[in-house]
């Protein structure tokens, strides 16, 4: 059963594709939740449509333009919130509040003037046969970077991404600003094959999961990895199974997933004591 899966070349490379989104974008999900910022991932998912619109209005609906276009849109609103928090000494959340509906109501004028139904619903929900060997470079190329960055500057992102820590110098308004730009670069590189707003869900499900089973930023990445791989693997093949989108299919099981975690995560009644 599972080996006619693998036998399938468009199963093999949408699960290679949700595994890299797993490494980038669930370590990230882990920080933003750290911050108490988890809607902003769903808000850069909505901030990726104006660039995508422009895109689509240029050059149609090449595939590639319109991950250009939403790469530059997202980034820009990113980095723009956290320099506006910082400057305009605004809530983060407030800051991208104003950025992101702003950018929603330019790309619903702009896709609602250009665009049919079925370019908006594979923009916002995916289509796994648009993850093709390319899609699948950049979702590889989106991890690696955010690894690489995780990697050197652990403690400044942590920093940045804990609520609770004091220091507010040019290096943490940096790091936010790297933080912010590498969750729309993740979401930007899942947006093709499983929709802006699944990638989200794929973000921060396993994220909030890992709570449980964790009490440290470096067990809680680990664990947000490994939950979103096997909500992955498994919405893939019920998706497959039931003919159903694999975006809202692999959600679905993360969710599952984190219900286990509320019951089973070893770390749940530390929290409930913290609470």
């Amino acid at each position: 059963m599972v080996s006619s899966f693998f036998a399938d070349p468009l199963f093999v490379t949408a699960l290679a594709g949700a595994l890299a989104l797993a490494c980038g974008a669930a370590p990230l999900g882990v920080l933003l939740i750290g911050r108490r910022m988890s809607l902003v991932g769903d808000s850069l998912s909505h901030a990726t449509l104006p660039g995508a619109a422009v895109a689509y209005v240029l050059c149609g609906p090449d595939p590639w333009m319109l991950t250009l276009g939403a790469l530059i849109a997202g980034v820009i609103v990113a980095v723009s919130s956290a320099w506006l928090s910082r400057v305009g000494r605004m809530p983060e959340d407030a800051a991208f509040a104003v950025l992101y509906l702003s950018a929603l109501a330019i790309g619903i004028v702009i896709l609602g003037r250009t665009a049919s139904a079925e370019v908006v619903h594979s923009l916002l929900f995916g289509d796994a046969r648009a993850l093709d060997g390319p899609g699948l470079t950049l979702a590889v190329i989106a991890a690696l970077c955010t690894l690489f960055a995780l990697v050197l500057g652990s403690k400044r992102l942590e920093s940045a991404a804990d609520e609770s820590a004091g220091g507010h110098d040019a290096w943490t308004g940096l790091a936010q600003a790297l933080l912010m730009g590498l969750v729309a670069v993740n979401l930007v590189a899942g947006f093709r094959a499983f929709g802006a707003l699944m990638t989200v869900g794929l973000m921060m499900v396993p994220a909030a999961a890992a709570r449980f089973w964790s009490l440290t930023f470096k067990g809680r990445m680990i664990a947000a990895v490994a939950i979103s791989a096997a909500s992955s693997a498994a919405g893939l093949i019920g998706a497959h199974g039931f003919s159903v989108e694999p975006g809202p299919a692999m959600v679905l099981s993360a969710a599952a997933l984190f219900g286990a975690s509320l019951i089973m995560g070893p770390a749940r009644r530390r929290l409930q004591t913290d609470a």
